[in-house]
This record gives C-alpha cells, sequence and structure tokens, in this order.
C-alpha cells in the first residue's frame, strides 16, 4: 500500500538495481494512483536497510559517518563565500533556510536525518540551538565531535521522547525519502514545533527531469535506501493530513544531481564498484547541465522539492 494515501492502486514505473554502492538489491518504483507518491514496491525489511546506515565500508555511501573529523570541521569552519552569501540573501540556497540570525540559543532548530553534522554549523553561527537525529550510529558520533554544543539523538524520531512543541524550526534535508512510515514522521514533526513553528522537507522530485529520461540512471533513484520518492501533489498532502498550513512546494536543482546522474548512465556495467557519488564532475558538465536544470525546476520537474509549512 502506498505509505502517504494508503490506496493500494499503483502503475508500475521502472524496475532497478542499487547503482552506487556495493550492495546486491533490486526493486520495482511504482506510483500511487491516488496521491501520485512514487514508492518502492515489495521494499525491503526496515531493519536490514538501517544496518547499512553504520555499515564501515567504503563503499556504502549512506553512512554518514565514514568521514575525516578533522578534515570535514576544518571545512565547515570556513567563512561562506561571499557569492554563496549573496545567493542565499536572494534565496537562492533553501538548503540554508532559515537564514535570519538570531540571539544566541534563543532559537531551537532539530534536523532530522542530520548525518555527519556539517550541514549544521551555520545555524549554529547564526545562534541557532541545534538538535540532530539520525539512525546512524557512526554519523552522530561525528556530530558530537564537530558540534560539542549541539544536541545529538541516535535513532527513530518517533522513539527519541524528544518534549511537545519545543522546536521552532525542523528541518528534515533529503532524509524523508529514506523511512518507511512518512506519515508518522511528519505527524510526529508536528507535535515538535511550537505554534507558529515551521518545518522544511527537502526531497528527490519523483517526477524530474532525470527520472522521466533515465528512470534508474537517476541519482534520485537508490534502492534500497530512497523507499519513496515525492511528487508535489503527495508531498502537499503529506503536510495537510499531518495538520500544517500555509504550505509552500519549491521546485529546485541542486548542481550535482544532474552531473551526477549523466555520469551514472555511463557506467552501465554493474561490475564497475567506483561509487557515482565519489567521482569528480568535470567542470564542463556542471556549466552544460546547470541551465537546464534551472530550466527544470521553472517548469515543474526540478530535481528536487522543497516544502515550507507551518503549525498554526
Amino acid at each position: 500500500m502506498c505509505p502517504v494515501c494508503g490506496d493500494s492502486g499503483y502503475n508500475i514505473l521502472f524496475q532497478d538495481y542499487n547503482r552506487r554502492d556495493n550492495i546486491d538489491c533490486s526493486g520495482t518504483y511504482v506510483q500511487c494512483r491516488e496521491c501520485s507518491l512514487i514508492y518502492l514496491y515489495e521494499r525491503p525489511q526496515w531493519e536490514e536497510i538501517v544496518k547499512f546506515y553504520s555499515l564501515l565500508d567504503s563503499d556504502i555511501t549512506a553512512n554518514a559517518g565514514q568521514v575525516d573529523v578533522a578534515v570535514l570541521k576544518q571545512q565547515a569552519e570556513k567563512s561562506v563565500p561571499k557569492w554563496k552569501g549573496l545567493l542565499r540573501k536572494a534565496r537562492f540556497r533553501p538548503h540554508s533556510w532559515p537564514l535570519e540570525p538570531v540571539p544566541q540559543g534563543s532559537k531551537q532548530l532539530l534536523d532530522l536525518g542530520c548525518g555527519n553534522g556539517a550541514k549544521l554549523f551555520e545555524f549554529v553561527q547564526r545562534g541557532y540551538d541545534v538538535w540532530g537525529v539520525d539512525v546512524g550510529e557512526d554519523a552522530i558520533r561525528v556530530c558530537q565531535k564537530i558540534l560539542p554544543q549541539g544536541h545529538f539523538i541516535q535513532g527513530e524520531l518517533q522513539e527519541t521522547g524528544l518534549p511537545c512543541a519545543h522546536f521552532d524550526y525542523i528541518r528534515i534535508d533529503n532524509a524523508l525519502e529514506h523511512v518507511p512510515n512518512p506519515k508518522e514522521v511528519v505527524r510526529e514533526c508536528y507535535r515538535l514545533l511550537r505554534p507558529g513553528g515551521q518545518l522544511l522537507v527537502y526531497v528527490p522530485h519523483g517526477r524530474s527531469l532525470s527520472i522521466r529520461l533515465m528512470k534508474g540512471n537517476s541519482i534520485s533513484s537508490w534502492i534500497p535506501f530512497h523507499m519513496q520518492l515525492f511528487t508535489p501533489t503527495s508531498l502537499r498532502r503529506l503536510m495537510e493530513e499531518a495538520g500544517f498550513t500555509d504550505i509552500d512546494i519549491y521546485g529546485y536543482n541542486p548542481t550535482s544531481w544532474l552531473p551526477l546522474s549523466l555520469m551514472q548512465l555511463r557506467k552501465r556495467n554493474k561490475n564497475k564498484k567506483q561509487p557515482t557519488l565519489k567521482l569528480n564532475i568535470p567542470v564542463w558538465l556542471s556549466l552544460v547541465c546547470y541551465p537546464v536544470g534551472w530550466l527544470a525546476a521553472k517548469v515543474g520537474i526540478g530535481e528536487e522539492l522543497v516544502g515550507i509549512s507551518f503549525k498554526r
């Protein structure tokens, strides 16, 4: 059944296998006829998938703990380039939201699926009291080392015991597609937010340009980790049914996603074990793909969806 609306009707989109890691796993993506969500049919057991998030194998890119902590901290602490700061102010970088600086520790920000914590540095610098939850044991250890002032919990959100109405912002940055129960997760976010609090969701677009043209070669097709891929309709429905209001859905194009999909398209041989995400993207390919991705986002088939909503 569909993880969002519970309907059992679906259309088969494509079959695929794991192309990015050294994992023997395959599956079929289908699209719900009722809410349009794309989801992995007959998915592996969640307990089996969770193991990969803390598996110390260099080919398993789902483990965000496979980093050099010193190098990561040095990179994250670098001052923001002027051009990037201008893009943030012009709202061209939605992954940096919320942008407003606050008095130190006055606002609580939770990042669900926080990974290694590097993306939280900028929020600490703006004064937010940061919290993070992730199922990866190694990732949480890295977070605690690079951001000792933060609060980090290993496990699933519903099992953390976090207090009701505690957070001003909750970010789900490319994590909602990884969970088996997106409805429960978003409802829990509603409980944890204060009245007036904001939920920011970033997910791969299930009907993006790369999915439409390349299907399984799209970087968004990641079996078994991407358990569902959202559409604007299914993402809005998920938020509305959890109780959120003033919902805005934006299309966005992360600059590396189209180039990585094209590079993956060239790696058709299953026996090539070098993970796609570890390949260097040629500058010329990024330059060629950028206007294509920008235009795709403008016409509604960008690589990523950004959903913003409020608790009233």
